[in-house]
């Protein structure tokens, strides 16, 4: 037993949090500062979001080819040098918004084989450490929202501190280490590395694709919730990534946006880590729910635009209602998929989660640029209202 390596896997996982919360302050701010257009920050948003649709599944079969461990080093190490590009080109040339448009879109194709390849590993990891996976789940979404929290923070003080160039080679520095903490890293990866290559006379790399997009579409309920998931992620993600960025940036107030981040990640943390108590004593179903009921009723006011210290009081109310939300996804393909395939079924469900958002962004940037910031933001959660009450209402989810 190596009780160090839930450790290490947390260490990297908190890292990538903070990473992936600097990186969602700096770069839409950057854009708003250099082109002042919420359509091109929401052009970017959309076109980061697009490499996630292809490399997710790709990165499942690499996962369950290759191993967990060298799948999630890999990641870290090219999100690195893709965050490096920003510190180079900016050294010896212009930062255009061309240039920022071609490094966000290559740094995304890195960023879903980490997250799949760390979700992958928490079986491994907790089994190592002799952890409930229950509980395991539920502590690895809560560190990762810790670092979400901390990341925006730290996000907004390199703005203020020195401009956005500051917060990349943050960025850098942290996936530098959460690449070391998962190589320190000593667990049994076998069953994640069960398909073998065509030429040692087992199924192609395409085919055993196919056969994880079998397992996911099979079962109705699992299939329901990632389909139910993708709609609302396509409604959520551009009021994170364009509505938030230009109302703060609107009023110039870098520190405000990160307060409303790291209070939404403060409430995921709580949320997340309360779900080894949930789980034993609610269904799956029950929880889903809840999740989508309250996270909805605590979004709706923001619509008014209220005060700062509003906006982080009911962010951190609509994370704490969505933090269960990672940890159960987690534990339901845990206990109904088979260890050999769950790479292959995590990619997919990334997949689909990254299909819904770029179309999303591009529509809600043309419309603040065109209608105004709060008339978009109206409209958006009204659809995100009626999706999320209808995903509730899903007969499907029973069968969870």
């Amino acid at each position: 037993m190596n009780k160090r390596a839930f450790g290490l896997l947390q260490v990297t996982n908190a890292l990538s949090g903070v990473s992936n919360g600097v990186v969602m302050i700096t770069v839409p701010w950057i854009v708003l500062e250099l082109t002042g257009s919420a359509a091109k920050a929401g052009l970017l948003a959309a076109l980061s979001s697009l490499p996630g649709i292809v490399v997710s599944p790709v990165v499942g079969g690499l996962i369950d080819r290759f191993g967990r461990r060298a799948v999630s080093i890999f990641s870290d190490v090219m999100s690195m040098l893709s965050v490096l590009m920003f510190l180079v080109v900016d050294a010896v040339a212009d930062l255009t918004y061309l240039w920022i448009l071609v490094i966000a879109v290559i740094g995304a194709c890195f960023d879903p084989a980490g997250y799949t390849a760390r979700k992958a590993l928490i079986p491994n990891a907790a089994t190592a450490s002799g952890i409930n996976i229950d509980a395991a789940n539920g502590r690895h979404e809560g560190i990762f929202a810790i670092g979400w929290m901390v990341g925006p923070a730290i996000g907004s003080a390199c703005i203020n501190w020195s401009g956005p160039m500051l917060g990349f080679a943050v960025t850098a520095a942290t996936f530098a280490l959460a690449s070391l903490a998962v190589l320190f890293m000593r667990v049994d990866d076998e069953h994640g590395k069960t398909v073998a290559h065509h030429e040692d006379g087992h199924e192609p790399f395409l085919t055993s694709l196919r056969e994880g997009f079998d397992v996911l579409t099979k079962d109705k309920p699992l299939f329901a919730l990632a389909i139910g998931f993708m709609f609302l992620s396509g409604l959520y993600m551009p009021i994170d990534t364009v509505i938030f960025p230009t109302y703060f940036e609107s009023i110039n107030d870098p520190t405000g946006l990160g307060i409303l981040f790291a209070s939404l990640a403060a409430g995921m943390v709580l949320g997340s880590f309360s779900y080894g108590w949930l789980a034993a004593r609610y269904s799956a179903s029950t929880l889903l729910r809840l999740v989508m009921l309250v996270s909805t009723v605590s979004l709706l006011p923001l619509v008014f635009l209220p005060p700062t210290w509003l906006f982080a009081v009911l962010g951190f109310f609509a994370g704490l209602s969505w933090g269960p939300f990672n940890p159960l996804w987690n534990s339901i393909v845990q206990k109904r998929v088979a260890p050999e395939m769950q790479g292959r079924v995590y990619g997919l469900q990334m997949s689909l989660l990254y299909a819904a958002p770029p179309l999303g962004q591009l529509i809600v940037g043309t419309c603040v640029d065109n209608f105004g910031l709060q008339p978009t933001f109206v409209v958006v959660m009204a659809l995100f209202g009626a999706v999320g009450f209808g995903f509730a209402a899903t007969p499907a989810l029973r069968k969870l």
